[in-house]
């Protein structure tokens, strides 16, 4: 016959069983730091030259749970004053004429909905998901979705000594925009069809300690 304190002793220890995996399932805050390790980059190609810029001045978080990734939401931050292809003059005119980042500074990406499998997302195996958010750019806001593949990296030695301490998740995306779509208009000189789609690439590692 099972004494009381024994009963007492097994609630406990399920109890504690329980509540230990529901902080583990909980969802996580990861950063994304512009620490030189994440990027932004587009390619625009007008009848002259073809034109890549880059910034890793890329930063954010993303709050996940490996167990349910449709809960996940995305907030990303990109610094377009400092986008670079190459050449200084260029750069200028892209940051200053084109997209006049003294007024504008930033592009910025927050999510309001993400389509992702059934089933947990398991470790250092990518899947891909939908991310549906709204994008600001030239302060114009438009609602776009975003095919995002993503990995999801448990701390090891290997990581910690590449990467550093704790969990990640690396994100790529790319998707295009179209510059008449916020309003970005480019001088004559440039012969750029701004109703053409440019392409956006996003690479980003997000950690959480």
């Amino acid at each position: 016959m099972t004494r009381p304190e024994e009963t007492t002793t097994a609630i406990l220890a399920f109890l504690a069983l329980f509540f230990a995996a529901a902080a583990d399932a909980a969802p996580r805050t990861y950063t994304i730091s512009p620490d030189g390790k994440n990027a932004a980059s587009f390619r625009i190609d007008d009848a002259i030259e073809r034109i890549d810029g880059t910034t890793t001045k890329v930063s954010g978080s993303v709050v996940a749970d490996a167990e349910n990734a449709a809960a996940s939401t995305v907030d990303l931050r990109v610094e377009l004053a400092s986008l670079d292809t190459g050449i200084s003059l260029r750069n200028q005119h892209v940051r200053e004429r084109f997209l006049e980042t003294s007024k504008y500074p930033y592009a910025r990406f927050k999510s309001v909905g993400v389509k992702a499998p059934s089933t947990a997302i398991a470790p250092n195996n990518p899947a891909d998901i939908d991310v549906t958010g709204d994008f600001t750019m030239h302060g114009v806001t438009k609602r776009i979705t975003v095919p995002v593949r993503v990995v999801v990296i448990p701390e090891s030695d290997l990581t910690k000594s590449t990467r550093g301490p704790g969990d990640w998740i690396h994100a790529t995306a790319t998707f295009s925009v179209r510059l008449a779509d916020y309003d970005v208009h480019v001088p004559d000189t440039f012969l750029v069809n701004t109703a053409d789609p440019i392409p956006v690439r996003i690479d980003v590692f997000a950690n959480a300690r």
